[in-house]
């Protein structure tokens, strides 16, 4: 959608991501309010990966959301903006032992994605034998043979979780119960190119299938996150919550089992804005570039993107241009966002704002040629700066750089040799 406008109060200072906060409310009460309706013993865990920015995170947390995290840093930054270890969900093949120890004696939901990972959860059963452990494993299955042409990787083998097929599930399942760790909860998340109803009826039915075959009594069912968010558009987050409550419902006791899911783009994507500006117009032969102070590093850093963005122009233009080529401000000559036809021809100093770009933009910032930009909340009577521009100071922070002198004794040296025969110090010089 191309719309253009004159109208720039209450406006942030270019480039800027812009978070509409009433949107935000919005679309997370609106999923809590699904959850609630359809299976009210449930969590909302916020995914991390999507968007962890502090002030985002923060939000989600006192909107009653859990932290979804992937990582032992996600973790960490959960700890650090005030989520309790009983109130993270730790997912993912990337935990250290030392975290995933702290978090099975802090009472985090965990779901076990590696062979590390049981290991690691036997080793302390082992140590700690009058210890309960209750932990959740994710479920490796085949999306494309359940819906066909919803797997983002065709039909090529999802790498992630324990295989239903090979007898890997079962051997996690029979290493965990051997070591007095009781098997609380399973993961079936799977990402797919549609986010219909059709693939979660699917991973609900894995999930039953799995209950129902291994005779399992679960505290647990994560069904993950990839949900469709949209103001008016289908599926609804009620869609999603029924078809996963019917599916289900008779193999659980929904009443004793708790389902887990972890929205991210459903939540973020749609309300927030990037705001960039004008920097030059210029005429190549037929074509006209409009250049901005934006990139395809900050809408599109794994530049994927092939369908056009919703954007507003604001604009005193009155001339209709029928081609104008909107580019970024790298050095790349791919860094081209979108093609506006029939449009105002854009001057100097014209604001572009890109909508719906919430989802993963900000985690996938590079830091390339420029660094982050400025984020800003809007209400509906403030704007507030909740990150600031990043410059060379916040680039050099943590670093250190090259002088010819020699480290003070303050500064770490991770080696140094010492009496080193003559060969090894050639090669380290």
């Amino acid at each position: 959608m191309q719309r253009s406008h004159t109208s720039t109060d209450f406006q942030p200072p270019t480039p800027a991501f812009v978070i509409d906060v009433p949107a935000l409310e919005r679309f997370t009460d609106r999923f809590r309010q699904a959850m609630d309706t359809h299976w009210p013993h449930s969590i909302l865990s916020y995914s991390f990966k999507t968007n962890s920015l502090p002030w985002l995170v923060t939000f989600m947390r006192d909107h009653g959301a859990w932290a979804e995290v992937v990582s032992d840093a996600e973790y960490e930054l959960a700890l650090a903006l005030g989520y309790e270890p009983d109130r993270i969900v730790l997912n993912g093949p990337y935990k250290s032992r030392e975290r995933l120890r702290a978090a099975l004696l802090g009472g985090s939901v965990i779901n076990l994605e590696s062979k590390r990972d049981v290991a690691w959860t036997v080793e302390l059963a082992h140590e700690l034998p009058e210890t309960e452990f209750g932990i959740g494993l994710r479920v490796n299955w085949d999306l494309e043979s359940r819906c066909p042409g919803e797997s983002t990787f065709g039909e090529q083998s999802s790498r992630f979780g324990f295989s239903t097929e090979n007898g890997e599930l079962d051997q996690a399942i029979s290493e965990l119960t051997s070591a007095g760790v009781r098997i609380a909860g399973l993961h079936v998340h799977r990402n797919s190119r549609t986010q219909s109803l059709g693939v979660y009826r699917a991973a609900a039915t894995v999930a039953a299938e799995v209950i129902t075959s291994r005779g399992l009594d679960l505290d647990w069912i994560d069904i993950g996150g990839g949900f469709f968010g949209s103001d008016h558009g289908s599926p609804t987050f009620d869609d999603y919550m029924q078809v996963i409550r019917q599916t289900l419902d008779g193999v659980v006791d929904v009443e004793r089992t708790c389902l887990i899911t972890e929205p991210g783009g459903a939540l973020v994507a749609v309300p927030v804005e990037f705001h960039a500006s004008v920097i030059d117009v210029k005429q190549v032969e037929s074509r006209t570039f409009v250049v901005t102070d934006t990139s395809r590093t900050n809408l599109d850093p794994l530049f994927r993107r092939t369908n056009p963005y919703e954007i507003d122009v604001a604009t005193n233009s009155t001339q209709v241009v029928s081609e104008q080529i909107v580019s970024g401000f790298t050095l790349v000559e791919g860094d081209r966002l979108m093609t506006l036809h029939d449009m105002p021809a854009l001057e100097l100093d014209d604001r572009i704002v890109f909508h719906k770009v919430g989802a993963y933009t900000m985690a996938l910032q590079p830091l390339f040629i420029e660094y982050l930009p400025a984020v800003y909340a809007r209400t509906e009577t403030e704007l507030m700066l909740v990150r600031s521009k990043w410059g060379a100071t916040e680039y050099l922070q943590g670093s250190r750089w090259y002088e010819n002198t020699a480290p003070s004794a303050s500064e770490p040296v991770l080696h140094k040799a010492v009496n080193a025969p003559r060969q090894a110090r050639l090669l380290a010089s």
